[in-house]
Protein backbone atom coordinates (compact mmCIF):
# COMPACT_ATOMS: atom_id res chain seq x y z
CA UNK A 1 0.00 0.00 0.00
CA UNK A 2 1.18 3.43 -0.53
CA UNK A 3 3.34 5.56 1.83
CA UNK A 4 0.82 8.19 3.65
CA UNK A 5 -1.96 5.87 3.61
CA UNK A 6 -3.59 4.71 7.15
CA UNK A 7 -6.45 2.24 7.95
CA UNK A 8 -8.80 2.92 10.39
CA UNK A 9 -11.54 1.34 12.11
CA UNK A 10 -14.23 3.81 11.68
CA UNK A 11 -14.43 7.50 11.10
CA UNK A 12 -13.96 8.54 14.83
CA UNK A 13 -14.82 12.00 14.50
CA UNK A 14 -18.39 11.63 12.65
CA UNK A 15 -18.66 8.65 14.58
CA UNK A 16 -18.50 10.76 18.40
CA UNK A 17 -20.65 13.01 16.82
CA UNK A 18 -23.57 10.36 16.51
CA UNK A 19 -22.84 8.65 19.83
CA UNK A 20 -23.52 11.77 21.46
CA UNK A 21 -26.53 12.41 20.09
CA UNK A 22 -27.32 8.65 20.67
CA UNK A 23 -27.02 9.35 24.10
CA UNK A 24 -28.69 12.58 24.70
CA UNK A 25 -32.68 13.25 24.10
CA UNK A 26 -33.29 13.26 20.55
CA UNK A 27 -32.94 16.92 19.26
CA UNK A 28 -35.49 19.34 18.51
CA UNK A 29 -36.66 19.15 14.66
CA UNK A 30 -34.44 20.94 11.69
CA UNK A 31 -36.20 23.95 11.11
CA UNK A 32 -36.22 24.66 7.42
CA UNK A 33 -32.82 26.52 6.21
CA UNK A 34 -33.03 29.69 4.41
CA UNK A 35 -30.67 29.91 0.86
CA UNK A 36 -29.85 31.81 -1.89
CA UNK A 37 -30.55 30.07 -5.28
CA UNK A 38 -28.59 31.02 -7.86
CA UNK A 39 -29.22 30.71 -11.56
CA UNK A 40 -26.77 31.23 -14.21
CA UNK A 41 -27.30 32.88 -16.84
CA UNK A 42 -30.84 34.48 -15.55
CA UNK A 43 -34.19 33.27 -16.77
CA UNK A 44 -34.29 32.82 -20.41
CA UNK A 45 -30.36 32.75 -20.39
CA UNK A 46 -30.32 36.60 -21.35
CA UNK A 47 -29.48 37.86 -17.84
CA UNK A 48 -26.31 37.43 -16.01
CA UNK A 49 -26.33 35.51 -13.08
CA UNK A 50 -29.10 35.99 -10.09
CA UNK A 51 -30.40 34.90 -6.87
CA UNK A 52 -33.27 33.60 -5.61
CA UNK A 53 -34.94 33.31 -2.31
CA UNK A 54 -35.39 29.62 -1.60
CA UNK A 55 -35.75 27.43 1.61
CA UNK A 56 -34.63 23.89 2.50
CA UNK A 57 -36.95 22.10 4.36
CA UNK A 58 -36.47 18.83 6.47
CA UNK A 59 -39.45 16.34 6.70
CA UNK A 60 -41.73 18.79 5.85
CA UNK A 61 -41.51 20.40 9.78
CA UNK A 62 -43.64 24.03 9.01
CA UNK A 63 -44.02 23.98 12.99
CA UNK A 64 -40.47 25.50 13.58
CA UNK A 65 -40.07 28.42 11.66
CA UNK A 66 -36.88 29.64 9.73
CA UNK A 67 -34.59 32.77 10.36
CA UNK A 68 -36.44 35.97 9.13
CA UNK A 69 -35.92 36.95 5.77
CA UNK A 70 -37.73 37.34 2.39
CA UNK A 71 -40.59 35.57 1.14
CA UNK A 72 -39.16 31.89 -0.63
CA UNK A 73 -40.01 31.49 -4.53
CA UNK A 74 -38.61 28.18 -3.60
CA UNK A 75 -38.99 25.22 -1.37
CA UNK A 76 -37.05 22.38 -0.95
CA UNK A 77 -38.51 19.31 0.44
CA UNK A 78 -34.95 17.03 1.07
CA UNK A 79 -34.52 13.87 1.99
CA UNK A 80 -31.71 13.56 4.08
CA UNK A 81 -31.02 9.84 4.66
CA UNK A 82 -27.89 10.38 6.79
CA UNK A 83 -28.60 13.57 8.14
CA UNK A 84 -25.83 15.48 6.71
CA UNK A 85 -27.77 18.69 5.99
CA UNK A 86 -30.08 18.68 8.97
CA UNK A 87 -27.95 19.13 12.21
CA UNK A 88 -27.99 22.65 10.26
CA UNK A 89 -31.04 23.63 11.09
CA UNK A 90 -30.84 22.45 14.74
CA UNK A 91 -30.47 25.13 17.68
CA UNK A 92 -28.50 26.54 18.75
CA UNK A 93 -26.13 26.51 15.63
CA UNK A 94 -25.73 29.41 14.04
CA UNK A 95 -27.72 30.48 11.44
CA UNK A 96 -25.81 29.09 8.47
CA UNK A 97 -25.29 30.23 5.30
CA UNK A 98 -26.50 28.34 2.23
CA UNK A 99 -26.77 28.63 -0.96
CA UNK A 100 -28.02 26.06 -4.06
CA UNK A 101 -27.07 26.25 -7.71
CA UNK A 102 -27.98 23.64 -10.41
CA UNK A 103 -25.12 21.06 -11.99
CA UNK A 104 -25.46 18.32 -14.50
CA UNK A 105 -23.80 14.78 -13.37
CA UNK A 106 -20.75 14.22 -14.02
CA UNK A 107 -17.36 12.30 -12.98
CA UNK A 108 -13.70 13.95 -12.49
CA UNK A 109 -11.40 14.26 -15.03
CA UNK A 110 -8.44 13.58 -13.05
CA UNK A 111 -6.59 10.10 -14.63
CA UNK A 112 -7.43 8.39 -10.90
CA UNK A 113 -10.62 9.27 -11.25
CA UNK A 114 -11.52 8.28 -14.49
CA UNK A 115 -12.23 4.30 -14.07
CA UNK A 116 -15.13 5.38 -11.80
CA UNK A 117 -16.94 5.44 -15.31
CA UNK A 118 -15.62 3.76 -18.33
CA UNK A 119 -16.04 6.16 -21.05
CA UNK A 120 -14.93 9.42 -19.27
CA UNK A 121 -16.45 11.67 -22.44
CA UNK A 122 -19.99 10.67 -21.14
CA UNK A 123 -20.98 11.02 -18.21
CA UNK A 124 -23.89 8.74 -16.71
CA UNK A 125 -27.16 9.96 -17.26
CA UNK A 126 -29.43 10.45 -14.88
CA UNK A 127 -32.68 11.55 -14.70
CA UNK A 128 -34.40 14.21 -13.26
CA UNK A 129 -33.06 17.77 -11.96
CA UNK A 130 -29.80 17.89 -10.10
CA UNK A 131 -28.49 20.89 -7.75
CA UNK A 132 -25.08 21.27 -5.50
CA UNK A 133 -26.12 22.93 -1.86
CA UNK A 134 -23.16 24.09 0.09
CA UNK A 135 -24.27 24.85 3.45
CA UNK A 136 -22.24 25.61 6.78
CA UNK A 137 -21.54 27.40 9.89
CA UNK A 138 -18.23 28.08 11.14
CA UNK A 139 -18.03 24.28 13.18
CA UNK A 140 -19.70 22.33 10.03
CA UNK A 141 -20.34 22.55 6.59
CA UNK A 142 -21.41 20.44 3.96
CA UNK A 143 -21.73 20.01 0.34
CA UNK A 144 -24.93 18.19 -1.14
CA UNK A 145 -25.71 16.94 -3.96
CA UNK A 146 -29.39 16.75 -5.22
CA UNK A 147 -31.81 14.95 -7.23
CA UNK A 148 -35.08 15.92 -7.12
CA UNK A 149 -37.97 17.33 -9.74
CA UNK A 150 -41.10 19.63 -9.45
CA UNK A 151 -44.12 18.31 -7.25
CA UNK A 152 -47.83 18.74 -7.64
CA UNK A 153 -48.09 21.36 -4.72
CA UNK A 154 -45.39 23.57 -6.87
CA UNK A 155 -42.27 22.62 -4.28
CA UNK A 156 -39.17 20.90 -5.35
CA UNK A 157 -38.79 17.46 -3.82
CA UNK A 158 -34.90 16.27 -3.59
CA UNK A 159 -32.93 13.82 -1.90
CA UNK A 160 -29.25 13.93 -1.08
CA UNK A 161 -27.22 11.80 -3.48
CA UNK A 162 -24.13 12.57 -2.07
CA UNK A 163 -22.86 14.62 0.84
CA UNK A 164 -19.42 16.01 1.87
CA UNK A 165 -18.99 16.77 5.42
CA UNK A 166 -16.94 18.41 7.75
CA UNK A 167 -16.29 19.12 11.22
CA UNK A 168 -13.44 21.59 10.84
CA UNK A 169 -14.17 23.81 7.88
CA UNK A 170 -11.68 26.77 9.46
CA UNK A 171 -9.06 25.40 11.55
CA UNK A 172 -5.65 26.66 13.08
CA UNK A 173 -2.29 25.10 13.88
CA UNK A 174 1.26 25.35 15.07
CA UNK A 175 4.23 25.27 13.22
CA UNK A 176 5.69 21.43 13.27
CA UNK A 177 2.48 20.20 15.50
CA UNK A 178 0.24 17.16 13.73
CA UNK A 179 -3.19 18.69 12.50
CA UNK A 180 -6.12 16.75 11.34
CA UNK A 181 -8.39 18.04 8.41
CA UNK A 182 -11.78 16.37 8.94
CA UNK A 183 -13.34 15.17 6.11
CA UNK A 184 -16.22 12.51 5.73
CA UNK A 185 -19.23 11.47 2.80
CA UNK A 186 -22.19 10.06 2.64
CA UNK A 187 -23.31 8.17 0.17
CA UNK A 188 -25.30 4.78 -1.34
CA UNK A 189 -22.83 2.07 -1.46
CA UNK A 190 -20.04 2.31 -4.85
CA UNK A 191 -17.09 2.60 -5.35
CA UNK A 192 -15.31 6.06 -4.61
CA UNK A 193 -12.26 7.95 -5.30
CA UNK A 194 -10.89 10.70 -3.53
CA UNK A 195 -8.73 13.88 -3.86
CA UNK A 196 -6.91 16.11 -1.16
CA UNK A 197 -5.79 19.30 -2.85
CA UNK A 198 -4.10 22.34 -1.02
CA UNK A 199 -4.35 25.97 -2.75
CA UNK A 200 -2.16 28.99 -1.50
CA UNK A 201 -1.49 32.35 -3.20
CA UNK A 202 -2.68 30.74 -6.43
CA UNK A 203 -0.96 27.75 -6.41
CA UNK A 204 -2.49 24.50 -6.70
CA UNK A 205 -1.59 21.00 -5.99
CA UNK A 206 -2.66 17.26 -5.09
CA UNK A 207 -1.65 16.33 -2.14
CA UNK A 208 -2.89 12.92 -1.82
CA UNK A 209 -5.64 10.84 -4.32
CA UNK A 210 -7.29 7.47 -3.06
CA UNK A 211 -9.10 4.91 -5.31
CA UNK A 212 -11.52 2.67 -3.31
CA UNK A 213 -11.60 0.13 -5.89
CA UNK A 214 -7.89 -0.64 -5.83
CA UNK A 215 -7.15 0.37 -2.25
CA UNK A 216 -4.19 2.05 -3.29
CA UNK A 217 -2.78 5.87 -3.21
CA UNK A 218 -1.97 6.82 -6.85
CA UNK A 219 -1.02 10.29 -5.61
CA UNK A 220 0.79 10.57 -1.61
CA UNK A 221 2.74 13.95 -0.73
CA UNK A 222 5.38 12.63 2.23
CA UNK A 223 4.10 14.44 5.31
CA UNK A 224 0.49 14.09 3.88
CA UNK A 225 -1.58 10.79 5.66
CA UNK A 226 -5.24 9.61 4.79
CA UNK A 227 -6.75 8.39 7.76
CA UNK A 228 -9.45 6.32 5.83
CA UNK A 229 -12.65 5.30 8.17
CA UNK A 230 -14.46 2.19 7.17
CA UNK A 231 -18.08 2.59 6.28
CA UNK A 232 -20.10 3.31 9.39
CA UNK A 233 -23.73 2.06 9.93
CA UNK A 234 -25.19 5.51 9.23
CA UNK A 235 -23.87 5.76 5.77
CA UNK A 236 -20.55 8.05 6.46
CA UNK A 237 -16.88 7.37 5.53
CA UNK A 238 -14.06 9.38 7.11
CA UNK A 239 -11.31 10.31 4.63
CA UNK A 240 -9.67 12.74 6.88
CA UNK A 241 -6.24 14.62 6.13
CA UNK A 242 -3.44 14.63 8.50
CA UNK A 243 -0.48 17.28 8.13
CA UNK A 244 2.23 15.20 9.96
CA UNK A 245 4.42 18.86 11.01
CA UNK A 246 3.10 22.10 8.82
CA UNK A 247 4.96 24.83 7.85
CA UNK A 248 3.74 28.55 7.45
CA UNK A 249 3.38 27.56 3.31
CA UNK A 250 1.06 24.81 4.14
CA UNK A 251 -1.56 27.19 5.08
CA UNK A 252 -4.53 27.81 2.79
CA UNK A 253 -7.50 26.53 1.43
CA UNK A 254 -7.51 22.71 1.27
CA UNK A 255 -10.89 20.41 -1.27
CA UNK A 256 -11.56 17.44 -0.05
CA UNK A 257 -13.28 15.85 -3.04
CA UNK A 258 -14.69 12.81 -3.54
CA UNK A 259 -16.06 10.92 -6.72
CA UNK A 260 -18.55 8.57 -7.44
CA UNK A 261 -19.79 6.62 -10.68
CA UNK A 262 -23.01 9.12 -10.79
CA UNK A 263 -21.53 12.34 -9.39
CA UNK A 264 -19.07 14.40 -7.56
CA UNK A 265 -18.94 17.12 -4.70
CA UNK A 266 -16.27 18.53 -2.60
CA UNK A 267 -15.67 20.78 0.65
CA UNK A 268 -13.68 23.48 1.43
CA UNK A 269 -11.19 23.76 4.30
CA UNK A 270 -8.98 26.77 5.93
CA UNK A 271 -6.02 26.26 7.83
CA UNK A 272 -4.25 29.00 9.24
CA UNK A 273 -0.53 27.96 10.55
CA UNK A 274 -0.14 30.23 13.51
CA UNK A 275 3.12 30.62 15.46
CA UNK A 276 3.78 32.69 19.07
CA UNK A 277 6.98 35.08 19.05
CA UNK A 278 9.76 34.45 21.38
CA UNK A 279 10.54 37.70 23.44
CA UNK A 280 13.99 38.45 25.60
CA UNK A 281 15.66 42.09 26.39
CA UNK A 282 19.28 43.20 25.61
CA UNK A 283 20.91 44.08 28.06
CA UNK A 284 19.76 41.46 30.56
CA UNK A 285 20.55 43.44 32.97
CA UNK A 286 20.17 47.60 32.25
CA UNK A 287 23.44 49.07 35.08
CA UNK A 288 24.17 52.40 33.78
CA UNK A 289 26.81 54.93 35.39
CA UNK A 290 25.08 58.54 36.19
CA UNK A 291 25.14 60.63 32.73
CA UNK A 292 25.33 58.24 30.46
CA UNK A 293 23.27 57.12 27.49
CA UNK A 294 21.96 53.44 27.33
CA UNK A 295 20.17 51.36 24.51
CA UNK A 296 17.87 48.62 25.23
CA UNK A 297 17.09 45.95 22.45
CA UNK A 298 13.91 43.57 22.30
CA UNK A 299 14.41 40.70 19.75
CA UNK A 300 11.25 39.12 18.63
CA UNK A 301 11.61 36.26 16.70
CA UNK A 302 9.97 32.34 15.83
CA UNK A 303 6.85 34.08 14.90
CA UNK A 304 4.02 33.47 12.27
CA UNK A 305 2.59 35.29 10.18
CA UNK A 306 4.51 38.27 9.11
CA UNK A 307 2.45 40.91 11.71
CA UNK A 308 3.93 41.61 15.25
CA UNK A 309 3.33 44.79 16.99
CA UNK A 310 6.30 45.52 19.19
CA UNK A 311 5.59 48.99 22.04
CA UNK A 312 8.01 50.36 24.99
CA UNK A 313 6.40 51.19 28.30
CA UNK A 314 7.97 52.45 32.05
CA UNK A 315 7.37 52.41 35.41
CA UNK A 316 9.17 54.75 37.19
CA UNK A 317 10.97 53.70 40.58
CA UNK A 318 8.16 54.77 42.63
CA UNK A 319 4.99 54.50 40.16
CA UNK A 320 3.09 51.43 40.30
CA UNK A 321 1.78 51.82 36.75
CA UNK A 322 3.11 51.55 33.51
CA UNK A 323 3.16 54.76 30.89
CA UNK A 324 4.42 55.68 27.78
CA UNK A 325 8.62 56.30 28.26
CA UNK A 326 8.05 60.15 27.51
CA UNK A 327 10.99 62.14 28.09
CA UNK A 328 13.27 58.94 28.80
CA UNK A 329 13.29 57.85 25.52
CA UNK A 330 15.73 59.85 22.73
CA UNK A 331 14.32 57.46 20.08
CA UNK A 332 12.77 53.98 19.15
CA UNK A 333 13.23 52.11 15.62
CA UNK A 334 12.61 48.72 14.69
CA UNK A 335 14.35 46.09 12.03
CA UNK A 336 12.81 45.13 8.97
CA UNK A 337 11.45 41.02 9.19
CA UNK A 338 14.36 38.62 8.96
CA UNK A 339 12.81 34.90 7.41
CA UNK A 340 14.06 31.84 9.12
CA UNK A 341 14.62 28.82 6.92
CA UNK A 342 11.63 27.28 8.52
CA UNK A 343 9.24 29.97 7.29
CA UNK A 344 8.81 32.29 10.65
CA UNK A 345 9.66 35.47 11.29
CA UNK A 346 11.94 37.71 13.43
CA UNK A 347 12.66 41.68 14.36
CA UNK A 348 14.88 43.71 16.32
CA UNK A 349 13.12 46.81 18.18
CA UNK A 350 15.26 49.19 20.01
CA UNK A 351 15.19 52.13 22.19
CA UNK A 352 17.73 54.56 23.58
CA UNK A 353 17.21 56.09 26.79
CA UNK A 354 18.63 59.76 27.74
CA UNK A 355 21.93 60.22 30.18
CA UNK A 356 20.92 58.45 33.13
CA UNK A 357 19.85 60.65 36.39
CA UNK A 358 19.05 59.74 40.08
CA UNK A 359 16.17 59.82 39.80
CA UNK A 360 16.33 57.13 36.89
CA UNK A 361 17.14 54.73 39.23
CA UNK A 362 14.92 51.52 39.35
CA UNK A 363 13.06 52.70 36.56
CA UNK A 364 11.49 49.43 34.96
CA UNK A 365 11.14 49.33 30.99
CA UNK A 366 9.18 47.17 29.73
CA UNK A 367 8.92 45.39 25.67
CA UNK A 368 5.22 44.74 24.96
CA UNK A 369 4.45 42.38 22.97
CA UNK A 370 1.37 41.42 20.55
CA UNK A 371 0.85 38.93 17.67
CA UNK A 372 -2.61 36.76 16.71
CA UNK A 373 -0.47 33.77 18.28
CA UNK A 374 -0.84 35.35 21.55
CA UNK A 375 -3.78 35.27 23.64
CA UNK A 376 -2.72 38.65 25.54
CA UNK A 377 0.56 40.67 25.25
CA UNK A 378 4.01 39.40 26.19
CA UNK A 379 5.87 41.32 28.39
CA UNK A 380 9.61 40.99 29.31
CA UNK A 381 10.98 43.80 31.62
CA UNK A 382 14.21 44.99 32.84
CA UNK A 383 15.20 47.71 35.61
CA UNK A 384 17.64 50.93 35.26
CA UNK A 385 19.99 50.47 38.42
CA UNK A 386 22.39 53.59 38.18
CA UNK A 387 26.29 52.60 39.44
CA UNK A 388 27.67 54.06 42.44
CA UNK A 389 24.37 54.66 44.24
CA UNK A 390 22.98 51.09 44.69
CA UNK A 391 21.78 50.59 48.08
CA UNK A 392 20.54 47.26 49.55
CA UNK A 393 16.99 46.51 48.82
CA UNK A 394 13.98 44.73 50.22
CA UNK A 395 14.90 41.92 48.67
CA UNK A 396 18.54 41.86 49.43
CA UNK A 397 17.18 43.01 53.27
CA UNK A 398 14.94 40.21 53.42
CA UNK A 399 17.42 37.77 52.09
CA UNK A 400 20.25 38.48 54.60
CA UNK A 401 17.77 38.31 57.32
CA UNK A 402 16.46 34.65 56.43
CA UNK A 403 20.06 34.33 55.90
CA UNK A 404 21.06 35.18 59.47
CA UNK A 405 18.17 33.44 61.16
CA UNK A 406 19.27 29.91 59.66
CA UNK A 407 22.74 30.35 60.63
CA UNK A 408 21.45 31.22 64.10
CA UNK A 409 19.45 28.03 64.39
CA UNK A 410 21.75 25.60 62.84
CA UNK A 411 24.32 26.82 65.39
CA UNK A 412 21.46 26.15 68.31
CA UNK A 413 20.93 22.94 67.10
CA UNK A 414 24.71 22.41 67.08
CA UNK A 415 25.61 23.85 70.99
CA UNK A 416 22.32 22.81 72.04
CA UNK A 417 23.90 23.60 75.70
CA UNK A 418 25.68 27.14 74.51
CA UNK A 419 23.56 29.70 76.60
CA UNK A 420 22.19 32.27 75.05
CA UNK A 421 23.95 35.96 75.21
CA UNK A 422 21.21 37.07 77.75
CA UNK A 423 21.88 34.05 80.06
CA UNK A 424 25.11 34.51 80.10
CA UNK A 425 25.08 38.37 81.52
CA UNK A 426 22.23 36.93 84.03
CA UNK A 427 25.27 34.90 85.56
CA UNK A 428 27.72 37.33 85.44
CA UNK A 429 25.80 39.24 87.20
Amino acid sequence: MAAGLRLLLAGLCWSQFRVENAASPPPPRSAPVRCALREEGGRGGMLPGTARPALLSFGGDVGTPPEPGPEPEVTFNVSDPWGALTPLGVPPRDPPSCEINPTTPQTGSAPWSRPLNPDARSPPAAGGLWWVAAVGTPQYSVTALLQGGMSTDGATTAAVSLAVLTHTPTLRGRVGSPVLLHCAFAAPPSPFVLEWRHQNRGAGRVLLAYDSATARAPRATPGAELLLGTRDRNGVTAVTLRLAGPAPGDEGTYICSVFLPHGQAQTVLQLHVLEPPKVTLSPKELVVAPGMPAELQCHVSGFYPLDVTVKWQRRSGGSGTSQSPGDTVVDTWTSGHHRAADGTYSRTAVARLIPARPQHHGDIYTCVVTHTALTKPKRVSVPLLLAGIEGPRLEDATGLFLVAFVLYGLIRWLSPTAPLPEEDTKKSQ
